[in-house]
């Protein structure tokens, strides 16, 4: 079994029931796995092959659930990437991917063909929204159109084969990193996360979190589709009350999204004004929720947050509260069904209950590794456990509890930032000597991206400046908010940063 066939199976059996609703458009069941079915032959016609990698950069909308279901119908290989990347982050991935096309919107269209003018890669670019796209694009619509509304499946993933490439910093390194995530790791995760939901048809899924994310693909679009639930699609977060108005009106359920979310909900003003009745399952990931956001949560709508943990590389989810029953407060949970999780000191050696470790892990959702790179895979991998670089402790009961990262990712708003790709950015500019980039606790976002600058000698500058020459080399989000000028950067003798030292006297400044 795989997603694909899974959603054909709940299109037989549920073919009138309300798939996908976005703005004014409803697709039922049958209508959406007819639009799958036609863009999955369409592909095929327009020369798309078994094994062929293929972007998809799109923000939530059904041309992305469309997408990514044909692609895995004609075993493609899916890479889901961030619209919102700039020309040289698209050309990061570009270059290691090697796509034979790109599916996106108008908007972005024009960066991928100036990538491909420069390594004549993608091969082709599809726009969606664009009947008539302008030459050297062609059109999603027409794709869609020129295909047939039955398709036949003559060929199969099989259990361990590359279904999806999902770019994220690796561990060793700040140069983005394909986990290659299998047939078995997507479609047991996602079962198992509705499972763990108890998602039944009757159930209505907000999908507002950002899908090319492995969280949003997995917790609420592949989870909700393979228990033939009803998703409700926003373009993203538009604010709370965008998002309190579609649980009133349309009878949300289910909704996922970072701790981010929840302190916006919690804050907004006419909150009151909303009935909430319907929601059943308030979900999140991605970033620590705070004690306060949990309890200030369950006082003003009734329900208590569940709180789960995983990453990129196993699909994601590895642990998760029980959604009914005991929620450990400031715990990530015990692993889920199917998921081995143990906590191991340098030596991989199991720590005992209470002791802080680094979190490894083993099951059906963990990748087959990184894209061309067979050493950090190894790495990562060693011994048969993924090594998450995460630290934790697990309480008597199996429970979870993540003290810190080893690594130095930067959680924005359930976004990832790793600061060595900041610095370089900002080490280009010819009045830096040095810089530091770390994360600094925000109640709203998580953390906030904050760099540490040391000028030449005889240089000025002020953040402002510094801001605007990240604008076209960094996403919005990976801009530093906070940029303090400094005369020196604490370093070992070693020449190591230090870090924990920075954030220390940067909170205390």
């Amino acid at each position: 079994m795989n997603l694909a066939l899974r959603l054909a199976e709940i299109g037989r059996l549920h073919p009138d029931h309300e798939a996908v609703r976005y703005h004014d458009q409803r697709l039922t069941y049958s209508r959406l796995l007819r639009q799958i079915n036609q863009f999955a032959n369409g592909l095929r016609k327009f020369g798309i092959g078994q094994g062929e990698r293929v972007l998809i950069a799109l923000g939530n909308c059904p041309e992305f659930i469309i997408s990514y279901f044909a692609l895995m119908q004609i075993k493609g290989v899916l890479v889901p990437v961030n619209p919102q990347y700039t020309l040289h982050e698209f050309s990061v991935i570009v270059k290691d991917a090697a796509p034979a096309a790109v599916i996106t919107d108008p908007a972005v269209a024009p960066v991928f063909a100036r990538i491909k003018e420069k390594t004549g890669l993608p091969k082709e670019i599809i726009v969606i929204r664009s009947p008539e796209p302008e030459p050297g694009f062609h059109s999603f619509a027409a794709i869609l159109a020129g295909g047939e509304p039955v398709f036949n499946f003559t060929e199969h993933y099989g259990r361990d084969e590359v279904v999806e490439l999902l770019y994220t910093p690796g561990s060793i390194s700040a140069t983005p990193k394909g986990a290659m995530l299998t047939n078995n790791n997507l479609y047991s995760n996602a079962v198992a996360f509705a499972g763990l939901c108890r998602l039944t048809p009757d159930d209505r899924s907000l999908l507002v979190a950002p899908v090319y994310h492995a969280a949003a693909q997995t917790c609420v679009m592949n989870a909700s589709l393979m228990a033939g639930a009803t998703l409700v699609v926003h373009d993203g977060w538009k604010g709370p009350e965008a998002v309190l108005r579609s649980i009133q009106e349309d009878q949300i359920t289910f909704f996922y999204g970072p701790p981010t979310m929840y302190a916006l909900l919690i804050n907004y003003p006419e909150r009151e004004r909303y009935n909430t009745g319907s929601w059943r399952v308030a979900y999140t990931g991605a970033a620590p929720l705070s004690p306060e956001i949990f309890a200030e949560f369950e006082e003003k709508f009734g329900l208590q947050i569940t709180e789960g943990y995983g990453l990129t590389e196993t699909s994601p989810v590895v642990c998760s509260n029980p959604v009914e029953g005991l929620k450990k407060v400031g715990s990530v949970g015990p692993p889920i069904p199917g998921v081995e999780v143990k906590i191991v000191d340098y030596e991989d050696r199991e720590v005992p209950v209470g002791q802080v470790g680094e979190i490894v892990v083993r099951g059906p959702n963990v990748m087959k590794g990184y894209y061309n790179r067979p050493e950090e895979t190894s790495w990562v991998m060693r011994n048969g456990w993924f090594h998450t670089d995460d630290l934790a402790y697990m309480d008597s009961d199996g429970y979870v509890f993540i003290i810190d990262r080893k690594k130095d990712l930067i959680i924005r708003g359930g976004l990832n930032v790793h600061p060595r790709e900041v610095e370089d950015v900002l080490y280009a500019h010819p009045k830096v000597f040095d810089v530091a980039v770390v994360g600094m606790p925000d109640p709203v976002w998580g953390e906030e991206v904050m760099a540490i600058v040391l000028l030449r000698e005889g240089e000025k500058m002020d953040a402002e400046e510094l801001r605007e020459y990240c604008r076209d080399k960094l996403a919005k989000y990976k801009i530093p908010r906070y940029i303090h000028f400094v005369e020196e950067i604490p370093k070992t003798s070693s020449g190591k940063l230090l870090k924990y030292e920075l954030k220390h006297l940067m909170e205390n400044a």
